[in-house]
């Protein structure tokens, strides 16, 4: 008869139970697996591990047997409550307050969040950023790749890290502006990031004039919150800041601007009239009492 290894290691441990006075309840579930799970299922609870400082990282992983001190303040990282000295306490940047699971390295970077004075990679450092959330995703600025939530990364928007860009001089760079050219449209609404709907190499978003028409965005945006989506006159699915012809009379924005007419109503003069047919017909669409009906020509 072949003994399986298994049943040797519970007989062996039964013996040395028995010989030291102790006992085991063999119904309590364990985990002889690998995956952190009982039999039935359920999550091993494992015990805390030290962590003399109270901010949620082991001491382990804050290296105490070397003594590691990361912000050079003289106080070990194991005893540091913020061991980058970047102003944001190390629970914080832990990620989790569980001190077996390894602390948070948002960046990938191998050094993780509570010791990287940079912990997103943008290239702003953290006390820069701080630890509120700009755009409410539960991710503080300091780790979050997209601080305003407009769908662009920060190291999109910022350009040099040592003067960010801010392209319409409000003082808020564009990786915090949710509206970086203050066109009363909001970035993630001119996305795709880098579109240029006019081609004249300048992005959409910080673009007054998305479609080159001569009217400015804050006009064809419809109103002055940023937060309602752009007028769509025509419902084409083109926005008015992107469409050439926002009302689709076959006369172009830029012309009917040009020559006082409505560019977001194809009957200017509202005779009854479209400003395409009277153009044509040689009478005034700005005048309700000349058209081609009252003159003769329609």
């Amino acid at each position: 008869m072949s003994i399986r290894p298994s049943s040797i290691i519970v007989i062996t441990s039964f013996f040395v139970l028995a010989a030291c006075g102790g006992t085991r309840d063999f119904n309590v579930p364990t985990d002889s697996s690998t995956d952190g799970t009982t039999p039935d299922g359920s999550d091993v609870v494992l015990p805390p591990q030290p962590d003399e400082d109270g901010d949620t990282i082991s001491d382990t992983d804050e290296g105490r047997a070397s003594g590691q001190d990361t912000d050079g303040d003289t106080v070990p990282d194991y005893q540091d409550s913020d061991s980058d000295g970047d102003t944001i306490p190390d629970s914080v940047e832990a990620g989790d307050a569980d001190t077996n699971t390894a602390p948070v390295d948002s960046d990938w970077d191998g050094t993780p969040d509570f010791r990287d004075t940079d912990s997103d990679g943008n290239g702003i450092f953290d006390v820069a950023e701080g630890a509120w959330d700009t755009d409410g995703d539960g991710i503080g600025d300091y780790a979050d790749n997209d601080n305003e939530g407009d769908t662009l990364t920060d190291s999109q928007e910022i350009g040099d890290p040592a003067s960010p860009t801010d392209t319409d001089g409000d003082g808020i760079p564009d990786y915090m502006d949710l509206d970086s050219d203050n066109d009363t449209i909001t970035d993630n609404q001119e996305r795709p990031g880098e579109t240029d709907t006019d081609g004249d190499l300048i992005p959409d978003r910080h673009d007054l004039d998305t479609d080159g028409d001569t009217i400015p965005d804050a006009t064809e945006a419809g109103d002055t919150n940023p937060e309602t989506p752009p007028v769509d006159t025509d419902l084409d699915g083109l926005p008015d800041f992107r469409d050439t012809d926002s009302d689709n009379d076959g006369l172009s924005d830029q012309w009917e601007n040009e020559n006082m007419l409505d560019p977001y109503n194809e009957d200017t003069d509202l005779d009854g009239i479209p400003d395409l047919i009277e153009v044509g017909a040689g009478t005034d669409p700005l005048d309700a009492g000349s058209n081609p009906t009252t003159e003769g020509n329609f």
